[in-house]
């Protein structure tokens, strides 16, 4: 996964904030995990790397990325883990996470617009569906169980 089609620097500048090195080097270093990672992970690359780099700093600055759209949290396995938003072969995307493998499965953002407008429509709920994560079962999971979708 990479950020390099973002201009941070720009987007931060319009937003009046700056990027800072620390802020630099947490988003090259999530970009590097490849994304999925939770904090102490991501802080245990950094802080390796970094020493002055303490825990808090990259709480704050996912938590300010979060807030500029720039990195995306889901809720996996029990852990909030984070990636740099919409970027990457799955842009914009939601979890599909086997609850006996393990294995986190991506799908279409799109895929939740029907969802989406008829909670809308038939409840007057509009739903904030930025990051869905659904447990299941996956294909190989579900077919050893005779649970399986289409093959």
């Amino acid at each position: 996964m990479s950020h390099n089609s973002l201009d941070l620097a720009r987007t931060l500048h319009q937003s009046g904030h700056r990027l800072t090195p620390q802020r630099q080097i947490i988003l090259d270093t999530l970009c590097e995990t490849g994304g999925h990672v939770t904090v102490a992970e991501l802080y245990e690359r950094v802080h390796g790397r970094f020493p002055a780099i303490d825990r808090s700093t990259v709480y704050r600055a996912l938590d300010f990325f979060g807030a500029l759209g720039l990195v995306s949290a889901a809720g996996i396995g029990g852990a909030t883990v984070y990636e740099v938003a919409g970027q990457g072969e799955h842009g914009r995307h939601h979890h599909l996470v086997c609850r006996d493998c393990g294995d986190i499965g991506h799908v279409p953002d799109d895929l939740f617009d029907d969802f989406a407008a008829r909670l809308r429509d038939d409840y007057g709920f509009v739903a904030d569906a930025d990051s869905l994560t659904i447990s299941g079962l996956c294909r190989d999971c579900g077919v050893g169980r005779g649970e399986g979708g289409k093959g």
